[in-house]
């Protein structure tokens, strides 16, 4: 049974899942919505399957709005199986972290390949994706993923040397 939730995302993380899942357009009632059909075998398909339970009554489902609102599509096989709504937020959040660890692996990859500024990497990395610098996300705001991921990883080395 395939099953739906709607959530609201920033636009960056909407635009990140969009390229990432190869999302697709729907209209309904005359007008459009942003939707991506995820599989189990996917990590955020299984982070889904790992949040569904039985929920034998109806929820009460708030309908978002705005311009980070994405439908994801799954497939579940039990009918009562449901995301409940208060895990909706940690969903959120640890579709964040899967941005963030995206953005340092591809970043990483070719900066320790070829060295020097990695500005040009984030920059690169968020073209890609259609993610727009300074308006949808700021390009500081962007950096300071890779940059704070290279603190750590030096704080952590200082302590293994020391």
């Amino acid at each position: 049974m395939t099953k739906k939730i709607t959530l609201s995302l920033p636009v960056y993380l909407k635009k990140f899942f969009l390229y990432e899942y190869h999302g697709y357009q729907v209209e309904r009632n005359g007008s459009t919505f942003d939707e991506i059909h995820i599989e189990k075998s996917s990590e955020l398909g299984k982070l889904i399957h790992l949040i569904s339970r039985p929920i034998p009554f109806t929820q009460a489902v708030q309908k978002p709005s705005g311009p980070g609102v994405l439908s994801i599509r799954y497939y579940s096989r039990e009918k009562i199986h449901e995301v409940p709504v208060e895990k909706i937020p940690l969903l959120v959040a640890q579709m964040e972290e899967i941005f963030r660890r995206t953005i340092i692996c591809e970043v990483r990859g070719i900066h320790d390949t070829v060295g020097g500024d990695y500005g040009p990497y984030v920059a690169q990395s968020l073209k890609r994706r259609s993610i727009e610098r300074d308006v949808d996300l700021d390009y500081q705001t962007a950096r300071k993923i890779y940059r704070d991921h290279m603190e750590k990883l030096i704080r952590k080395n200082a302590k293994i040397n020391a």
